[in-house]
C-alpha cells in the first residue's frame, strides 16, 4: 500500500516537471539509468526529478530497492507520455494552448532572473526616501472643544468657567454614549472653525503637530489619555481652554534600515521585474503589426452566471 502512494506521488510530481525524454546520442558521456523505447533516463535526470520532492518524501530514497520505486514512476510517465503522442495528443489544440501558456511562463521567468537584485545604496535610497514607512512617532487622534478667549481677555475667567461646566457635563454621560455627545457639543459650542463640523476631531497628530498648533499643554494633556473617550482634564492655553477627549493611540515605528533591508529589497525586485516585463511588452507590441475588429470583439458575449 505504501509503494503504490508513492509511486502515486512520484508519477504526478514528475507529470508537473514534464518528465525526463531524451535520446542517448543527445547526452554523449551521461551515465544511463534506464532506457524506455527511444528515450533515456540519465543519473542526472533522475537526480533533477528526485531533488523536487519534499525533504521528507527524498529521505525515503536511500536504498537500491527506494530508488527502484522512484525509478519506476519516471518509467510510467515516460511510457504514457510516448503512448500519449502516438495517439496525436501532442497536437491536441488544447494541447498546444497549455504548451503555449508554459512557454510564455519560462520566457517571462528567463527575462526576470536575469534582474539585478538591488544594491545596498539603492536599498538605503529607498529607506531614506520612504522613512515615514519605518520611522514614525507615537500619534493620537483627539476630540475637542475649543472655547476662545487670548490671555488678556477681560472674559477670560467667565470663559473658563463655562469651559469647567461643559466638562462637568461631557464627565456625566455614559461612556458609550460620550463620543456622540462630546461631537455633538463640539458642532454646538466650539470655536475651531477648523474641526467643529468634524465634530471636534483633529486627526491624528504627533506631539511635535499638537505643540505646534496649539501649544504644549494641549499635546501634554493628550498624550497622557489612554483609553478611548477618555476625557482629560480642562487644558488653559494662550488662545484659550480646550475640552479633549481620546479616539484612539497609534503606536509609533521604528524599524532600523538593517531590520527591513530584506522586505525593501524584495519590493525594489518586483518593482524592477515588472517594469522589465513592460519594457520587453511593449518593444515587442511594436514588432508585430496588430489589429483589432472592434465589431467583433463586440459582439462576444460571457457565458451567463449559473445560479449557486
Amino acid at each position: 500500500m505504501e509503494r503504490g502512494v508513492l509511486a502515486a506521488c512520484c508519477l504526478v510530481g514528475v507529470a508537473a516537471a514534464l518528465g525526463c525524454r531524451g535520446r542517448e546520442e543527445d547526452r554523449p558521456g551521461e551515465p544511463i539509468v534506464a532506457t524506455v523505447g527511444t528515450a533515456t533516463i540519465t543519473a542526472a535526470q533522475y537526480k533533477a526529478r528526485l531533488d523536487e520532492q519534499a525533504p521528507f518524501i527524498r529521505a525515503r530514497y536511500t536504498t537500491l530497492e527506494r530508488k527502484q520505486e522512484f525509478l519506476n514512476g519516471l518509467i510510467q510517465f515516460e511510457v504514457l507520455a510516448q503512448e500519449a503522442q502516438r495517439r496525436g495528443l501532442d497536437k491536441d489544440p488544447e494541447v498546444q494552448e497549455a504548451l503555449r501558456k508554459l512557454i510564455v511562463q519560462r520566457m517571462i521567468r528567463q527575462v526576470t532572473e536575469e534582474l539585478k537584485p538591488p544594491s545596498e545604496t539603492e536599498v538605503r535610497q529607498y529607506y531614506d526616501e520612504h522613512r515615514s514607512e519605518f520611522v514614525r512617532p507615537e500619534q493620537v487622534r483627539l476630540n475637542h472643544v475649543f472655547l476662545a478667549s487670548a490671555q488678556g481677555d477681560a472674559r477670560r475667567a467667565q470663559v473658563k468657567a463655562e469651559a469647567l461646566a461643559l466638562v462637568a457635563r461631557a464627565r456625566a454621560q455614559q461612556a458609550e454614549l460620550r463620543q456622540r455627545g462630546f461631537e455633538e457639543l463640539a458642532r454646538e459650542r466650539s470655536d475651531d472653525a477648523t474641526s467643529k463640523q468634524m465634530g471636534g476631531d483633529l486627526g491624528p497628530r504627533t506631539a511635535e503637530e499638537l505643540t505646534q498648533a496649539w501649544g504644549a499643554a494641549l499635546a501634554q494633556a493628550a498624550f497622557a489619555l489612554q483609553a478611548p473617550n477618555e476625557l482629560g482634564p480642562l487644558v488653559e492655553t494662550e488662545k484659550g481652554f480646550h475640552l479633549v477627549m481620546l479616539r484612539l493611540r497609534q503606536a509609533g515605528l521604528h524599524h532600523s534600515l538593517e531590520s527591513v533591508k530584506e522586505r525593501i529589497g524584495s519590493r525594489l525586485l518586483a518593482e524592477r521585474r515588472t517594469q522589465a516585463l513592460e519594457a520587453l511588452v511593449k518593444q515587442l507590441r511594436e514588432r508585430v503589426p496588430i489589429h483589432i475588429e472592434e465589431s467583433v470583439l463586440d459582439g462576444v458575449q460571457p457565458a451567463a452566471a449559473t445560479a449557486p
